[in-house]
């Protein structure tokens, strides 16, 4: 199996504005533990969610792998 050499993670939150379009705010998170599991980022949303005092509708994670 490949090793993963970067993770990175994306946090989104989706708004209106005061006419009525969707706006996204994103929060990206760049060069985390590379053996990090799926619940650790779920885990850190929830503490960054804490800190910041925003929900975040959609949490994407991109791992980064050398194929050779």
């Amino acid at each position: 199996m490949n090793e993963i050499n970067q993770v990175t993670a994306l946090f989104t939150q989706v708004k209106h504005d005061s006419e009525g379009k969707v706006v996204e705010h994103k929060r990206r998170f760049s060069n985390l533990n590379p053996s990090t599991s799926n619940d650790q980022i779920r885990t850190f949303s929830n503490i960054i969610e804490r800190l910041t005092g925003e929900k975040y509708d959609k949490v994407e994670v991109t791992k980064t792998e050398a194929l050779i």
